[in-house]
C-alpha cells in the first residue's frame, strides 16, 4: 500500500490517535510486549537432572553398587548430588538476577497522542499509532513507514546482515518479511537519519515477536545431546551424522 492508504486501513491518520482511541484499542489488541520467560525452580532443577552426562553418572553409580563396590557409589552419587546442588543454585540465581533486570528497564516512544508528540511507553504503543523515529532509536513495533530523511537501519538481529538497510516510503509487492524496505521492525536500530511511522504490528505479531515464541517454545539441544540421540537412533543400523 502507499503510505496514505496503510494509515486509511489502520484507521489512524497523519495527526496520530486520541488518547480515548488508544486505549480502546490497548484493550483490544494488548499490550505491546513479548512472552517474558518465568523463573521456575521446578523448571530449572529439571534442566539440571536431565543432563546426559549425569544421567551416565547415575548408571555407573547403580552398576557399581550392584557389583559390590558399595563406596564408589556413594561417592558418584556425592558428586551427582553436588553437581546438581551447584548448577541449580547459580542458575537459579542468574535468572532471577536477568527478572529482576527486566522489570527495571523502561524504554519509551515518542508517539503522536491528539495532535502532540508525546513519550509513550513502549508497551502501551498500538496498531494506528505515528511513531518517530530518529539515530540511535530501538524500533519500538513494526512500523510502516510515512516518510523518511536518508533512513538506515540496522536489521541483523532479524537477518544476521551486517550492512545497514536503507529505507523508502514508497510501495512495494514484494513478500511480507524483514527485506521490504518501506517498513521498520522492531527490534532493529536506526542507524542513519531520521523518519516516522504507523504502527502495524506489536508484541508477538511482529517478525521479531514470531521469533522470540519460536525460540521459546523448547529449549535448544547441545551438540552431546544430540551425538547421544543420533547413537541410540544408529545403534542397529549405520552411524548417523
Amino acid at each position: 500500500m502507499a503510505p496514505g492508504d496503510a494509515v486509511e486501513a489502520l484507521g489512524g491518520s497523519g495527526a496520530g490517535l486520541t488518547s480515548v482511541e488508544a486505549s480502546a484499542r490497548l484493550r483490544r489488541f494488548g499490550h505491546n510486549v513479548l512472552a517474558t520467560h518465568q523463573v521456575r525452580a521446578g523448571a530449572v532443577l529439571l534442566r539440571q537432572v536431565r543432563n546426559p552426562i549425569l544421567v551416565l553418572l547415575l548408571g555407573a553409580a547403580l552398576v557399581s553398587g550392584l557389583t559390590g563396590g558399595g563406596t564408589n557409589a556413594v561417592i558418584i552419587a556425592v558428586i551427582v548430588a553436588l553437581s546438581v546442588g551447584l548448577g541449580f543454585v547459580n542458575e537459579y540465581r542468574a535468572e532471577a538476577a536477568m527478572s529482576s533486570l527486566r522489570a527495571k528497564i523502561h524504554h519509551d516512544a515518542e508517539a503522536l497522542r491528539d495532535g502532540v508528540a508525546v513519550r509513550v511507553p513502549v508497551g502501551d504503543l498500538v496498531p494506528g499509532d505515528v511513531v518517530s523515529l530518529r539515530i540511535g532509536v530501538i524500533v519500538p513495533a513494526d512500523l510502516r513507514l510515512l516518510d523518511v530523511e536518508e533512513l538506515e537501519c540496522d536489521e541483523g538481529v532479524l537477518t544476521g546482515e551486517s550492512l545497514p538497510v536503507a529505507k523508502s516510503v514508497a510501495a512495494s509487492d514484494a513478500a511480507d518479511s524483514p527485506g521490504l524496505a518501506n517498513c521498520a521492525f522492531m527490534g532493529t536500530v536506526v542507524h542513519q537519519g531520521a523518519g516516522r511511522g504507523i504502527v502495524v504490528s506489536t508484541g508477538t505479531r511482529t517478525a521479531f515477536g514470531r521469533i522470540a515464541a519460536g525460540l521459546g517454545e523448547k529449549q535448544a539441544q547441545t551438540a552431546f545431546e544430540v551425538g547421544c540421540r543420533g547413537s541410540r537412533g544408529s545403534s542397529s543400523g549405520s552411524p548417523r551424522c
